[in-house]
């Protein structure tokens, strides 16, 4: 096990404990979310030259700014604040599933992973669920019906690869593209996501969207590239993974632009940039760089908008973007953050995500059989942007008519999105030296 993953395992599991055990006493977190922040910061800089190391400090990072403004949410604002016991377990819960996602990143055995994948669906299953009210509890249920059906499909797919002959080898990899893509969010099992991130605390929205669907595609990727070598490199898998992203990049552009909900706006949005990231991996080669990329430059920005849309929340009791009207009077860096994410995510240069995108675009562009889905990924993109300039800019120019809290957005609330607001523009500028690390096998 590399020492970054268990040390961040060991240090979420501490931190939710810590924060789960403060809160049930009644004491403030705050001491927790900044010491959170500086071990982020001390992982982080220990990644280098590996892609998982890479994913890990990604995992990081989001999991501090997490504990940092979780307190806020679970306080309510204009709503209702959480019962102490809910927040008690909603911290414990948080701890179990950021060390899940620390595992995702090691180079375990591919049924040790399946665990790890396991480990994160049923702690953020808790978590979309644990919010007082019918609704969480409905969308946690289909949740769990979809994903735990796609843990069991793919808990046969792994067993059958491990098996080591070719006809179970090729059965596998089926059964990992169908149940690793339900848990990923790959169309056409991908009905489960709008619903849970539109019922899930912000914080979780943002490690569910930006670090758990893309470390469990990683993870399908390396079950896959074993399936393939007992195979002898037959290239059908990569040939599904393709027809599943560009599925999802059809089903998450067409029905982004339908969204009133900044909540499900963003999550059909991670339907899209999942379908990205598996036309990357089936392309190979550039395009399996511009996905491992990816992964990084669409955690940033869809983190960045999941975290802004949990302080809108506080602030104006709704994410409903008819409700919500001159946003930067009421959040002036929440707000820009936002619009930078949303730019990110539109794939505006020079952003991280253009780059990613790019290269995924021109891995498929290299290789005679994967132009025309390379073609028609850069026009549902180019839809995508289309989707995200008619439903967004309402919330800045428009009068809004939700309940807006007096007090004035304050330095200490504002930091987690200057913090990645800064990462998503570095992370452009920093795709030369990205580049130059080796590919994973």
């Amino acid at each position: 096990m590399h020492q970054l993953g268990l040390t961040g395992m060991v240090i979420a599991l501490a931190f939710g404990l810590l924060a789960a055990w403060r809160t049930r006493l009644g004491r403030s977190i705050g001491s927790t979310a900044l010491a959170s922040l500086a071990v982020a910061f001390l992982l982080a800089a220990y990644a280098s030259h590996a892609w998982s190391y890479a994913y890990q400090a990604l995992v990081a990072i989001l999991a501090a700014v997490a504990f940092w403004t979780s307190p806020s949410y679970l306080s309510g604002g204009v709503e209702e604040a959480w019962p102490k016991r809910h927040q008690a377990a909603y911290f414990a819960l948080l701890g179990v599933f950021v060390a899940s996602l620390f595992a995702l990143g090691e180079h375990w055995s591919l049924l040790a992973l399946w665990v790890a994948v396991e480990a994160t669906t049923l702690s953020s299953v808790a978590l979309v669920g644990l919010r007082p009210g019918a609704h969480p509890f409905e969308a946690a249920w289909k949740y769990l019906m979809l994903a735990g059906m796609g843990g069991l499909i793919a808990l046969a797919g792994v067993i059958l690869i491990d098996a080591g002959s070719s006809v179970t080898a090729a059965a596998g990899a089926i059964m990992l593209l169908v149940g690793f893509g339900a848990k990923a969010g790959l169309a056409p099992l991908h009905t489960w996501l709008p619903d849970a991130h539109a019922q899930a605390p912000a914080p979780i929205s943002a490690l569910l969207s930006g670090a758990e669907l893309a470390g469990i595609l990683l993870v399908l990727r390396g079950g896959l590239h074993e399936a393939q070598s007992v195979l002898h490199g037959v290239a059908w898998p990569d040939d599904l993974l393709i027809a599943l992203g560009l599925l999802s990049l059809v089903v998450g552009v067409g029905a982004m632009a339908g969204q009133r909900n900044l909540k499900r706006l963003l999550a059909y949005s991670s339907i899209e940039h999942m379908g990205v990231i598996a036309l990357g991996m089936g392309f190979g080669g550039i395009g399996l760089l511009g996905a491992l990329l990816h992964v990084i430059t669409h955690g940033l920005a869809k983190s960045q908008c999941f975290f802004a849309s949990g302080a809108i929340q506080t602030r104006y009791g709704t994410v409903d973007q008819e409700r919500i009207g001159r946003l930067h009077e009421g959040m002036p860096l929440g707000s820009g953050g936002l619009l930078l994410g949303l730019a990110a995510l539109a794939g505006v240069p020079p952003l991280g995500p253009f780059f990613s995108e790019w290269l995924v675009a021109a891995g498929g562009l290299a290789n005679r059989g994967t132009v025309i889905p390379a073609i028609v990924m850069v026009a549902l993109l180019a839809l995508g942007f289309v989707a995200i300039a008619y439903r967004t800019p309402r919330l800045w120019y428009q009068t809004g008519t939700s309940r807006l809290r007096l007090a004035p957005e304050g330095v200490i609330e504002a930091a987690p999105t200057v913090l990645l607001s800064v990462l998503l523009v570095l992370s452009g500028f920093a795709v030369p030296w990205l580049l130059q690390w080796p590919l994973p096998r």
